[in-house]
């Protein structure tokens, strides 16, 4: 079972790991990234850092499509993890239903607004956002579980 589709730049760190992790009880967490899954070393510090008790996978957006529409989460807790909403992009164009994306961590960077205080969006990100909005994904920005969930595709828009 899907418990979350989580973007955040940073990935498996303190909040997931602290936070995320315990509030969904995730028995597994997907990272979906075309370029992670090539790169060895960075797998590797993934892994690493991802506590015993939870798995990790990392797939690319068509191996992450296939595997989730034959409902290879059936019976466990999982939590999709992208540093950005375009790979969720291509998961939906691609047939794969998301019904909300929770957003986390958008670091700055070049070409970047501010969205919220601790996200910024470069202009293929907000497009990738009101895409996905356009498919009826709802978006939302929530930190850590003891902040409101506040939809911010609006908030996307006028930036």
């Amino acid at each position: 079972m899907i418990c979350d589709v989580r973007i955040d730049d940073r990935l498996i760190h303190g909040q997931v790991c602290g936070f995320w992790i315990p509030q969904y009880n995730l028995e597994r967490i997907a990272i979906v990234d075309d370029e992670i899954v090539n790169d060895q070393a960075r797998k590797t510090a993934l892994k690493f850092g991802c506590p015993e008790k939870c798995k990790l996978s990392i797939f690319n957006v068509d191996s992450a499509v296939d595997k989730f529409n034959r409902n290879i989460d059936a019976g466990i807790r999982v939590m999709i993890l992208v540093s950005s909403p375009i790979p969720l992009l291509k998961m939906v164009e691609k047939g794969y239903q998301i019904k909300e994306i929770t957003v986390g961590n958008m670091s700055t960077k070049p070409n970047a607004k501010q969205v919220r205080k601790t996200i910024f969006i470069s202009p293929e990100e907000k497009e990738a956002f009101i895409k996905l909005a356009e498919h009826g994904v709802n978006i939302v920005s929530q930190m850590v579980p003891s902040e409101p969930r506040e939809n911010i595709i609006n908030d996307i828009r006028k930036v």
